[in-house]
């Protein structure tokens, strides 16, 4: 991908990510910094291991609450514009279903509350999720167009979320199975204890059948920060930001292994068919999305998960 470095200016803007403090915000607020000018206007919720940069504002921000909302918006009133990348979400599938409630404020009740309350919006992307399509097969990548079947609460939630959305003119991005290492020395990614555990010489168990075109933290937040921007109000509502390649989590424990010099066969394959015991709530073991329509908007060949 072109390595361009993008510098403005022209404006007083800022860019606004929201959960800036987790593993894509990091990445996020990384590639702002090395590759714009820009001013970053950092929020999260329990930010008090994050420090403040001469570019870097912290802003304590709990999105179910509409005092912190406002809050935000105060500071997004000192810039003519902000482009704003929305990562906040209750996400994790098993605990989505044990606590639906809790879910939905977070998934749509406060992401509807904060699209109607921030001004001066240059850009807003959403991060949505593969989980939206539901089961697929090895025979088909799922567009932009096709219909949303999710087989979880999770994924209906993201569902009405993107109708939130697109619906008051921003930009949905849906994204594959991410992984890479952690930029938080204190909170280790799946990615971080694949690499511990094979380090040590212990085995982990890795589904061979869990079929998705991943990709890596970095390589998603540079084209995120692309899309950002290069934004024009033409751009696609939705788009699948994705890998070119299909693989297993399997694929990728062997990819990691050999990175680092460790014994591939400490990455045992599992089926994701045949075992119940490790997640409580349904999920697609093969989503596969299409990246066409991304790759001709940025001009792009081919888009591969860095290992």
């Amino acid at each position: 991908m072109e390595k361009k470095i993008f510098m403005n200016k022209q404006e007083k803007s800022a860019y606004l990510i929201v959960g800036a403090n987790g593993f894509i915000g990091s990445y996020m607020v990384k590639n702002i910094l090395e590759r714009t000018d820009k001013k970053i206007l950092a929020c999260g919720h329990n930010i008090e291991q994050e420090k403040n940069l001469d570019r870097v504002e912290w802003i304590e921000c709990d999105v179910t609450k509409q005092q912190d909302i406002e809050k935000v918006k105060l500071k997004c009133n000192e810039y003519d514009e902000v482009k704003i990348l929305y990562l906040a979400a209750y996400h994790l599938p098993d605990l989505v279903k044990e606590n639906p409630k809790k879910a939905w404020n977070i998934n749509v009740t406060a992401l509807s509350s904060f699209i109607n309350s921030i001004e001066n919006v240059k850009c807003f992307f959403y991060s949505s999720t593969e989980m939206v399509y539901g089961i697929g097969n090895t025979d088909k990548k799922f567009v932009e167009t096709d219909s949303l079947n999710p087989v979880n609460v999770y994924g209906k939630n993201k569902v009405v979320a993107e109708a939130l959305v697109t619906g008051y003119g921003y930009n949905v991005l849906r994204f594959p199975f991410l992984i890479g290492s952690s930029l938080n020395k204190n909170k280790k990614h799946f990615y971080d204890k694949i690499v511990d555990d094979i380090s040590n010489g212990k085995s982990i168990e890795m589904f061979s059948d869990a079929l998705k075109t991943p990709l890596d933290f970095d390589t998603l937040t540079k084209i995120i920060l692309r899309l950002m921007e290069e934004y024009t109000p033409e751009m696609p509502k939705c788009m699948n930001v994705s890998g070119d390649e299909i693989l297993s989590k399997y694929d990728i424990g062997l990819m990691i292994a050999n990175k680092y010099n460790c014994n591939k066969n400490l990455i045992i394959p599992i089926s994701m068919e045949n075992d119940n015991e490790i997640f409580t709530e349904k999920r697609a073991n093969c989503t596969l999305l299409d990246n066409s329509l991304l790759k001709k908007l940025l001009g792009l060949s081919e888009i591969k998960i860095k290992i």
